[in-house]
């Protein structure tokens, strides 16, 4: 006489083991991580260190300092709590290499929450608004959690003591990686249905546009040959739609396979870097490649990503080797 096992007690078991798995087993503490931080650091880092402060924060009669200071928590921000001293410039330089600490991967644990201070504070003190900035804060604030979990000496190295953290730690760091794919989501999902309700891009035309604004177009002869391209109608309605349909498509792409996240993922990079390219918007691209990265790559993928593999093997030999110095 055979038995069977319920429907519901199948998918339980099947629930469990996927648990057990990957999130009991493999560690979010991985060189995604890392590279996610670098990024983001590195991308206000070269704001900061690449634009001249007086067109950073630049002195006006509504903001005689130069800085934004309203009230509540703006007025705690580092640049509201310098604004106007003589040593404005080294504290912003200061601010650049606390970035490149972070960039290094030095302790995550520590370096998180003056990660996120310096980008905020940037962000919610430049009179220049930029979305880019305070798409590096949010991101920066969601990583703090993840970050204070991560007891490695480098975001580079891997994590050996994964394995003896508890049930608690391990479901409070996919959380926060559960977080950072529905912020992600929400705004490349917001990013797109926007676009609908402005007539340029519901009529296909917006691209055209673009390319000849004076600020965010290019320049120079990526301007003759971005115009001269998009001089054909159809080619504008393809490149201007196919666009929006990219950006619905990917904010959907955490539920594709590992394949086509793949082919997103690349894709990401692709769409992101031409941004950067043609608008000059650099700091706002890296920090969306960094984005993509933990949107699409799980914890238990990063090693089938060949330069990722590299950085994790870098890594793990660096962890050996300062082990067999300790042991002898």
């Amino acid at each position: 006489m055979s038995s069977t096992v319920p429907t519901s007690a199948r998918e339980e078991k099947t629930l469990v083991q996927r648990l057990d798995q990957f999130i009991l087993r493999v560690s979010p503490f991985n060189q995604v991580l890392g590279l996610t931080r670098t990024m983001l650091a590195i991308a206000t880092a070269l704001t900061l260190a690449a634009t001249p402060n007086d067109q950073l924060f630049f002195r006006s009669v509504n903001y005689p300092e130069g800085v934004v200071c309203g009230r509540g928590l703006g007025q705690w921000t580092l640049y509201c709590l310098t604004g106007g001293s003589r040593y404005f410039d080294l504290v912003v330089w200061g601010s650049v290499l606390v970035l490149l600490v972070v960039a290094t991967g030095f302790a995550p644990r520590w370096t998180a929450i003056p990660h996120w201070y310096i980008a905020w504070s940037f962000a919610a003190s430049s009179p220049i608004p930029d979305g880019g900035d305070h798409i590096t804060t949010n991101l920066a604030l969601l990583l703090v959690p993840l970050c204070l979990l991560d007891r490695r000496r480098w975001h580079w190295s891997p994590d050996t003591t994964y394995h003896q953290r508890s049930v608690g730690v391990k479901f409070a760091a996919y959380g926060a990686i559960a977080l950072w794919i529905l912020q992600i989501f929400v705004l490349y999902f917001q990013a797109a249905v926007a676009k609908f309700g402005v007539t340029e891009w519901a009529d296909g035309s917006a691209l055209w546009y673009w390319m000849q604004n004076p600020t965010f177009g290019p320049a120079g002869w990526m301007r003759d040959l971005a115009l001269g391209i998009l001089q054909y109608p159809l080619f504008v309605l393809l490149v201007t739609y196919g666009t929006l349909l990219f950006q619905v498509t990917l904010a959907f792409s955490p539920l594709y396979s590992w394949g086509w996240r793949r082919f997103y993922l690349f894709a990401a990079v692709v769409f992101h870097l031409g941004i950067a390219v043609t608008m000059g918007l650099w700091s706002f691209s890296i920090a969306m490649i960094a984005a993509d990265l933990i949107f699409l790559i799980r914890p238990h993928e990063s090693l089938h990503v060949p330069w990722l593999s590299r950085l994790w093997q870098v890594g793990r030999e660096r962890v050996l080797s300062l082990s067999g110095r300790s042991h002898s």
